[in-house]
C-alpha cells in the first residue's frame, strides 16, 4: 500500500477499465481515502448486504479479509467485482516491484 493518491487513482483507473467497468471521479476520490484505512496482505473480495432504504435491494461491497470496513459499495455486483479485481491486481504488481529476486 505505498501507492502515491495520484498514481493510486490513475492505475486503479485503468485497472478497472480493463475489467470492463469505468468509475467516476468521486468514486476514485472515496476509493483514494478509504483505501489507507483498509491495511492488511488478504485478498480483496465482494460482499452481498441488504440495503436498508429498499425491501429487497442489495449492495455489494468491496472489503479485505474478514474486515467489515469497505473501499467501495455499488448496486452493481459486477462493478464491484471488477473494483474487486483491479484491487487485487495492483497489490499483486505493486508487491512484485517491491520483493527482492530470489537467490539462485
Amino acid at each position: 500500500m505505498t501507492a502515491v493518491a495520484g498514481d493510486f487513482r490513475t492505475q486503479l483507473r485503468a485497472l478497472v477499465e480493463l475489467q470492463g467497468a469505468v468509475l467516476t471521479d468521486a468514486e476514485l476520490s472515496h476509493m483514494a481515502e478509504s483505501y489507507p484505512r483498509c491495511p492488511g496482505k488478504e485478498h480483496w473480495d465482494v460482499r452481498e448486504y441488504a440495503r436498508a432504504s429498499t425491501a429487497g435491494a442489495r449492495e455489494y461491497r468491496v472489503v479485505r479479509g474478514s474486515s467489515v470496513q469497505d473501499v467501495y459499495r455499488s448496486v452493481e455486483r459486477v462493478r464491484a467485482t471488477a473494483v474487486r479485481t483491479a484491487l487485487n491486481d495492483l497489490e499483486f504488481q505493486q508487491n512484485a516491484r517491491t520483493d527482492p529476486e530470489p537467490a539462485t
